[in-house]
């Protein structure tokens, strides 16, 4: 497995003031509406539901933030049960009756506790080998596929989001952690290697352009 690098983001880091972290989470609504998180989200639930000939599912959202794609989620799917986690309580959407703080490789559920996890823009914050452990948490939690949704390591997004800078971002905080994100973000193959050393033998990567996203199902 080939080593990424590693860089510390801002929003996670904390102390950032109030108004520039709502800024921020503000600013990642509307990447995610925009450049294909919605998207890539929604199109591996919808087959994986299909697949399995599902009419309900449960779905655990780690790494959550203030929880546009679970509104999302739960727009096209209303008789689901989602749940939502993130590190910061203060992240979370108070009108939401499911949440939780919790960090990613310590989260309070017993086995096999949901249909689905899912994580956004989320792998890429640990060094690999941390990577691989939490990927194989949450393939312990779900009874059928884990569902990640992140970005590609490339030059285009890098050189993207510095021209697009003024659309799309209205926080510091989003210009560093963007920047830092995709630097650090994975190629497919490191991607597929992970969920490997993860235990997973049944998966599929896929590169979902002109986003520059890659998502990973990894069915139990």
């Amino acid at each position: 497995m080939s080593v990424r690098p590693h860089f510390r983001e801002l929003l996670d880091a904390g102390g950032a003031p109030p108004e520039e972290v709502a800024r921020s989470l503000a600013d990642l609504r509307r990447i995610n509406r925009w450049l294909g998180g919605r998207r890539v989200l929604l199109g591996m639930l919808e087959a994986e539901v299909d697949r399995a000939g599902l009419e309900t599912f449960s779905l655990l959202d780690v790494g959550a933030a203030s929880g546009d794609l679970a509104a999302a989620v739960a727009a096209r799917f209303p008789a689901a049960r989602i749940v939502l986690c993130d590190l910061k309580p203060h992240h979370l959407p108070r009108n939401h009756c499911h949440r939780i703080a919790a960090a990613a490789a310590r989260l309070p559920f017993r086995a096999s506790t949901f249909d689905f996890v899912s994580a956004s823009l989320l792998l890429h914050h640990f060094p690999d080998e941390e990577a691989v452990a939490v990927l194989r948490l949450f393939g312990s939690l779900a009874r059928r596929a884990v569902l990640i949704n992140d970005l590609e390591r490339h030059w285009f997004p890098l050189a993207f989001l510095r021209l697009s800078a003024p659309v799309f971002t209205t926080s510091y905080l989003t210009r560093h952690d963007g920047e830092a994100s995709v630097r650090q973000a994975f190629r497919p193959e490191e991607l597929g290697a992970i969920a490997l050393a993860a235990g997973f033998r049944d998966f599929s990567v896929r590169r979902h352009w002109p986003w520059f996203r890659l998502s990973l199902v990894a069915r139990r």
